[in-house]
Parts: C-alpha cells; sequence; structure tokens
C-alpha cells in the first residue's frame, strides 16, 4: 500500500489534521483553524507527523489532550472514541468526596446508562444524589 493512499489510515488523518486545521474551505474548519487551533507548523510534512506520532493505531484516532492547546506532539495522542468522547469540552467533569470523573464514568459505576447521571443534574438533582444513588428514585 502506498504510505500516501486514501487507505492508509494514518495519511487521512493527517490531511484531515492539515485541512481542519489550515483550509477555509475544509468541512470543520470553522471548528478548529477558524477558532484558531493550530497544528505543529513541522506537521505540514507528512513524514515529520509519522515521526513524533507513529501510524495510527486500529482503533484510534488523533485527539488533543488539552482542548485549550493546538495539535503538536506534546498535545495529541491516539485515543480510542470512548477516550475522545470524555475529552469533549461539553464532558461534565463532576468532584464528590475526592473523587474526580466525568458523568459518564460516574454513570457507568452506578450500574446506569451513560447520560443518567447527567440527565440528573440536568434535571435539578444535587452532586451527591447524582452520584450515588443507583436507581432513578
Amino acid at each position: 500500500m502506498n504510505i500516501r493512499s486514501k487507505n492508509n489510515p494514518t495519511y487521512v488523518t493527517w490531511r484531515s489534521l492539515v485541512g481542519r486545521c489550515t483550509n477555509p474551505r475544509f468541512d470543520n474548519y470553522k471548528r478548529y483553524g477558524g477558532k484558531g487551533i493550530t497544528l505543529d507548523f513541522t506537521w505540514l510534512d507528512f513524514d515529520k507527523f509519522v515521526l513524533d506520532m507513529g501510524d495510527r493505531p486500529i482503533g484510534k484516532t488523533l485527539d488533543r489532550i488539552d482542548l485549550n492547546q493546538g495539535y503538536s506532539k506534546n498535545n495529541c495522542r491516539w485515543a480510542t472514541p470512548s477516550e475522545q468522547q470524555k475529552n469533549r469540552k461539553c464532558a461534565l467533569i463532576i468532584s464528590y468526596k475526592g473523587v474526580t470523573k466525568n458523568s459518564s464514568d460516574w454513570s457507568t459505576d452506578l450500574g446506569l446508562t451513560k447520560g443518567a447521571v447527567w440527565m440528573r443534574i440536568k434535571y435539578g438533582w444535587d452532586i451527591e444524589r447524582a452520584v450515588t444513588t443507583r436507581k432513578a428514585g
């Protein structure tokens, strides 16, 4: 397979990254380059991107660790869809008795559907009740 092929997941990821950060005509540019999300200038070269990040592992995509910073070796990782979902700006982070997790993890730990704790808080439950009640009451 040609390394610079539309069938190479790493190359596809890189092209999308460069497009959304640098090309106003590219899908999602408004959410990235249009909002000031940058990429390390050396990553304009595919080989340098691969040198820093390696090949894209199966089942993972490129994720920024700190959503307030751009794409660079120190701020990116290959992440699963679940890891990326937990790293979104809209993720609800909850601290209770010294434990901090997102609402999805609190829900899972209680044996509830992923969105249950988020919905509880949205509908006015206090934090303690939302993260300690196993079944809606």
